[in-house]
């Protein structure tokens, strides 16, 4: 089985129904009831139409037209905000994207610069040995994509076997740049990028290059983002909850059970407590950090340096 089979397979398993998932007995978790899921692991638990909104709770719009970033919702807004209604009735979220819809956002631009950057040094080295006028690397980028290749070797004016070569890497940088509409379009045209540019690699290894790319945030989530089985009965399909993006509900617009009054939003589950606190965690620590100057690092390490002098 080659590594493109492989990784559609366990996308496949991914996406298959959590078997077996029963409800345990009601049990409180902060002062709060709520039920857990028993069974095969899940992340969230199903939570009653009598249990308050809170931090964890999982939102999913009622529009099935709803745009990636606002159809699932995970509530970030503190409990004690709830508590004592500080929040003024915004509920802050943040979105949870379906895996495919994250990597194909988030993960596939950051291959693409990468796969980018090595067929640029191959043009870059060709154009140095050729009389050409000086072109930045985003002028070269944009004109890959408005003419044919081979005609933009010709326009250089360069030799043979250097019009191939450049014409490989043009024709790959093209390929690359080309918008996809989903994570199977866009793993498509950087693989057969990888394969009409300059050295190009066996097809399994251009496959895995992209692959692996893809499987980091899973193991090794960045920062700003953090991977979840499922988020609520039915939804299992694989979810990443990404904290850049911070999104407001009314709290009126909120239906927490079966009703028949209009709502944007119905809550459909809750975080485990530990995934829910995780999550917040992360949130809060994604806007915590705060550069400082350079000139002020330069000074700070100055004085380090010059902190043994009065001791020698």
């Amino acid at each position: 089985m080659d590594e493109e089979t492989r990784f559609t397979s366990c996308v496949a398993l991914a996406r298959g129904p959590i078997k077996s998932v029963a409800l345990a007995a009601r049990g409180k978790a902060d002062g709060v009831e709520g039920r857990t899921v028993d069974g095969p692991f899940a992340e969230y638990g199903e939570v009653g139409v009598a249990d308050p909104l809170r931090q964890g709770d999982v939102l999913e719009a009622v529009d099935p037209e709803a745009t990636m970033w606002r159809r699932h919702l995970l509530v970030i807004t503190a409990d004690c905000d709830f508590a004592y209604a500080k929040h003024q009735g915004r509920v802050t979220c943040v979105p949870l994207l379906a895996a495919e819809e994250y990597l194909s956002e988030m993960q596939i631009p950051k291959i693409r610069e990468q796969l980018v950057k090595s067929q640029m040094k191959e043009l870059r080295q060709i154009l140095a040995k050729a009389t050409v006028p000086a072109i930045s690397d985003r002028r070269l980028r944009e004109w890959a994509s408005e003419e044919a290749p081979a005609d933009i070797a010709k326009v250089l004016e360069l030799q043979q076997a250097d019009a191939q070569k450049a014409t490989a890497a043009l024709e790959a940088i093209r390929m690359m740049d080309t918008p996809s509409h989903n994570l199977k379009e866009g793993v498509g045209l950087l693989v057969e990028a990888q394969l009409v540019g300059t050295s190009p690699p066996k097809r399994e290894n251009a496959v895995k290059k992209v692959v692996n790319g893809l499987r980091g945030p899973y193991s090794q989530p960045p920062g700003d983002a953090l991977f979840l089985t499922a988020i609520g009965p039915g939804q299992d399909a694989g979810y990443f909850a990404y904290l850049r993006q911070i999104e407001q509900v009314w709290e009126p617009d909120i239906s927490l059970g079966p009703a028949h009054r209009e709502a944007a939003y119905r809550r459909i589950s809750r975080m485990q407590d530990r995934f829910a606190h995780a999550l917040a965690q992360r949130f809060a620590m994604v806007f915590m950090p705060i550069g400082l100057p350079k000139q002020y690092e330069e000074l700070r390490d100055l004085h380090a340096e010059i902190l043994g002098d009065d001791f020698a």
